[in-house]
């Protein structure tokens, strides 16, 4: 999750088996938003060559980062390096797992080719669209700078309880919106929190 969303108040309104049906129903929820911005920004942690090199086929222009972990430490010399994965082969690359993904899609290019790269297998992928809802002060809902649409697809780290292979779609809003604002959103989506 953004950093940035934590300031506000965060709510799951939909969980789903089918990945598909999850990004669906978070551009529902994009629609509703003014403001909104350009791009999403994808967030996982991959652990396996395999997955590192179906990302950066789907998405060449991402940002691999090996954490710093304690008692670990990568062949690059340090914690927190951005490997070049492009430029390694699959051993090089083996040293530096588990890296942390990021990256930036513009509105409606990649979205479904992600969906279709995660595999069954694997880390939860998040996929955030920020913006700002609309004011909507009769029905609780107060836009902030702080306002997203977030995907969790194959579990979510804020909810343990998230059965594997479920798919969660969150909203973020500001505190003054509270749950009366995220029923207000979810009720215009037609779904109910």
């Amino acid at each position: 999750m953004c950093e940035d969303c934590v300031a506000g108040y965060t709510r799951c309104v939909h969980v789903t088996p089918d990945a598909a049906a999850a990004y669906r129903q978070a551009m529902r929820l994009c629609a509703l938003m003014e403001d909104r911005g350009d791009e999403a920004e994808l967030l996982t942690r991959l652990e396996s060559v395999d997955e590192v090199r179906r990302m950066t086929a789907t998405l060449p222009n991402s940002r691999f980062v090996h954490p710093a972990y304690p008692g670990t430490r990568p062949s690059c010399g340090a914690g927190g390096c951005e490997p070049d994965v492009s430029v390694m082969d699959d051993r090089e690359l083996e040293a530096h797992l588990p890296l942390e993904m990021s990256a930036g899609l513009a509105q409606g290019t990649a979205e479904d080719q992600v969906v279709a790269a995660l595999g069954d297998n694997g880390n939860a992928v998040f996929l955030v669209w920020s913006g700002r809802w609309p004011d909507r002060p009769e029905h609780g809902l107060h836009g902030s700078r702080h306002d997203a649409v977030q995907v969790a697809f194959r579990g979510d780290h804020s909810d343990p309880a998230l059965l594997p292979g479920r798919h969660a779609v969150h909203v973020h809003v500001s505190k003054a919106s509270g749950h009366r604002g995220v029923e207000y959103l979810a009720a215009q989506a037609g779904v109910h929190p």
